[in-house]
């Protein structure tokens, strides 16, 4: 049985317990100017972030006005210079623009509508103790935030907030990264790692001559006269150095990054090992759907998904029983939101008496511990409307 604080605050109204985010407003005096948690005070993470982002805006401003510019004229391929110009910097700009709403976006922090419903349902909604496992369909107590949080989010250390889907915290981009920034965050480790492939690829031949030219083993003569400098040719090979170290700090957060999203798994999701997947919804792109949207062409652009799936506080299960006509009884496109958070996280039906909609986590926590199976559906309401 897992570990559980028993430092419980008293149960009430949420604004009277711990430092929960009820408003915009709120998120942004715990968490940034949008809302986001990027003003973690942690030198460390914004020195990273800026060292990264300086690396990555070199790339592109040495690609184009020393190796596009200068150096592919003076070896006289100017025929190479539109395309290898439109090909770096498509993806370039894609990587950039990918980083920047990585950054700016907030992760997921936890709505007021969740707070609302939690409220509403009080101790009919089945809370168990935060644990690493698989819990689907059950809010879990936060012991730092002192309240019920959804299904798969996580309290964040360095921003101080639970976040919604919470996948990791990113000193490259120093933000959560969460179900509200998790599409970025991979087009970002995509687009980045096509952009220091391209312009390693596409330069290469270059790169070498220019470090056999400046070490006095190839013969200066192959450039033409008075275009290539020698500080020209320090700043291409810089250039050459930085892109292979993006690729090389890249390349494994694509190969770990891309197969998780494919399988509707969270990088602290990864670790659990009590059950199979439950959000494994039976093919990569249904699971790619999860984080990027319906398929369409805003899954290649930084930008919100058109036809989003889901909304961060309920998911999808590959076991959600079928209703007469075959449809999931958790029909996104049916159901209100509330309606939705009722049937996925089994709220009871309970009979109601003077204070019952006060939220009690120790009551709720108490029947985790009494074994109260949150799983028959004898002590699940059929009733949409009822808590």
């Amino acid at each position: 049985m897992p570990a559980m604080d028993t430092g419980y605050a008293p149960p009430g109204d949420f604004r009277s317990v711990g430092r929960p985010l009820h408003s915009q407003a709120d998120a942004q005096d715990s968490c940034g100017p949008r809302g986001t948690c990027l003003d973690a005070p942690n030198v460390v993470f914004q020195a990273t972030m800026t060292v990264t982002l300086t690396v990555f805006i070199y790339e592109g401003a040495a690609y184009n006005l020393i190796f596009v510019n200068r150096v592919l004229p003076a070896m006289g391929k100017e025929s190479l210079i539109v395309p290898f110009f439109v090909l770096f910097n498509t993806v370039w700009i894609l990587a950039l623009w990918a980083y920047i709403r990585a950054y700016c976006s907030d992760p997921g922090v936890v709505p007021t509508s969740w707070h609302d419903f939690v409220r509403s349902v009080g101790p009919a909604l089945p809370v168990v103790p935060s644990a690493a496992r698989w819990n689907p369909g059950k809010a879990s107590y936060c012991r730092k935030c002192t309240m019920p949080r959804p299904e798969r989010a996580h309290h964040c250390n360095v921003s101080g907030v639970c976040v919604l889907r919470m996948d990791h915290y990113c000193p490259w981009i120093n933000n959560c990264v969460g179900v509200g920034n998790y599409k970025f965050f991979l087009q970002l480790v995509v687009y980045g790692s096509l952009a220091s492939f391209i312009g390693v690829t596409t330069a290469l031949p270059e790169l070498i001559l220019c470090t056999g030219t400046l070490f006095g083993v190839t013969d200066a003569d192959v450039f033409k006269a008075d275009i290539l400098q020698t500080s020209d040719i320090i700043a291409f090979l810089v250039f050459g150095c930085l892109a292979i170290f993006l690729g090389i700090l890249l390349a494994p957060m694509l190969a770990t990054h891309l197969p998780l999203a494919a399988s509707n798994v969270t990088a602290i999701e990864g670790n659990y090992d009590n059950m199979v997947n439950p959000y494994h919804l039976g093919s990569r792109i249904a699971n790619l759907e999860q984080v990027l949207g319906s398929f369409g062409p805003d899954w290649f652009l930084p930008i919100k998904p058109m036809w989003p799936k889901g909304d961060g506080i309920s998911f999808p299960r590959w076991d959600e029983p079928l209703g007469p006509d075959d449809r999931p009884i958790a029909d996104e496109e049916v159901l209100q939101a509330d309606q939705l958070w009722r049937v996925r996280y089994r709220v009871r039906s309970v009979q109601h008496s003077p204070g019952s909609d006060e939220f009690d986590p120790l009551k709720s926590l108490a029947q985790w511990f009494a074994g109260v199976p949150d799983d028959d559906p004898a002590h699940v309401s059929v009733n949409l409307g009822c808590g």
